[in-house]
């Protein structure tokens, strides 16, 4: 069989390949499809043809993995957030030890090297410690609202959909970040709404309010709050950082990043305090960070 892109193929998903997409064979060819899990059969649409490979996307699952979960997040598949929330966490720790072995095997050519049992992070939820949201004037729907009339496609602030840079879904609640990461967002999104100042478009680069980046001192419990905006304007955000400081007595510091940019990258040009400190403070072991807005910390 020629595969060519926009093919519907019929697909037993037979395994998981490195960076978390099933893989299946059509004639020895291989073809892989992102959001399954080794088990399921699927139909697919071919969205890409190389020569050596093919990527395709469900369009309906046949018949499920046994091996399949209910995601406990309404984005999952939706958003780039998390890949595999539809396997249990002790799977998605065997398929990283063999990811791991399969590597060394084949990339660095090391035969019968054992690999370890993955450890398991005792929180599987709650525990990034940085959480970067995007702003855009209109939201991309869920599957679910599609065709819906009078629907509100209103701003977002929230993630991505994965693999583009002007769709954007308006989140409402991460089980990433710790849950007071959420109370801070959705405030920030109410005072948005409620701002005269305009979302910035992803296709017209017009606009103010462009990226919300959120911090957690993890030893401390404490956070930084950065508001990305196109332009300088402290009577605009002073308001915003105000309510926080007073609201929230775990946020230590508020600062505002500006970029004209287009590139969508929460850094800004330029950085303007707000309130309170300008860096967080974290420990790892018996060193302590300062982490500034801009820090690379992981």
């Amino acid at each position: 069989m020629t595969l060519k892109k926009g093919n519907i193929l019929e697909l037993t998903i037979e395994d998981l390949a490195f960076g978390g997409k099933g893989l299946s064979r059509v004639d020895g060819f291989t073809v892989f499809v992102d959001q399954t899990a080794p088990g399921d059969v699927v139909l697919a649409r071919v969205v890409k043809k190389k020569k050596n490979y093919a990527d395709a996307r469900v369009t309906e699952i046949i018949s499920p993995s046994p091996l399949r979960v209910k995601a406990p997040c309404r984005y999952s598949g939706h958003c780039g957030g998390c890949k595999w929330q539809f396997l249990p966490y002790e799977t998605q720790l065997e398929y990283k030890r063999k990811h791991v072995e399969a590597s060394l095997a084949h990339i660095a050519l090391l035969k019968d090297i054992p690999v370890h049992s993955t450890l398991p992070s005792p929180r599987v939820f709650g525990y990034r410690n940085k959480m970067e949201f995007s702003c855009s004037d209109r939201r991309w729907l869920l599957p679910e609202e599609m065709g819906q009339e009078a629907i509100d496609t209103g701003i977002a602030l929230g993630l991505h959909v994965p693999g583009t840079f002007h769709k954007v879904l308006d989140i409402k609640s991460c089980l990433l970040p710790p849950e007071e990461a959420n109370l801070i967002l959705d405030d920030i999104r109410k005072f948005i709404l409620n701002s005269s100042a305009p979302v910035y478009g992803l296709r017209s680069h017009k606009g103010f309010w462009r990226f919300l980046m959120l911090r957690h001192s993890v030893a401390l419990n404490q956070w930084l709050v950065n508001i990305i905006t196109a332009d300088e304007d402290r009577k605009t955000v002073m308001p915003l950082a105000e309510c926080l400081m007073q609201k929230y007595p775990r946020v230590v510091a508020v600062v505002n990043n500006i970029t004209s940019r287009k590139a969508a990258v929460a850094i800004g040009e330029y950085e303007v305090p707000l309130y309170g400190k300008n860096a967080l403070i974290d420990v790892i072991g018996s060193y302590e960070f300062e982490i500034s807005a801009n820090s690379f910390f992981q």
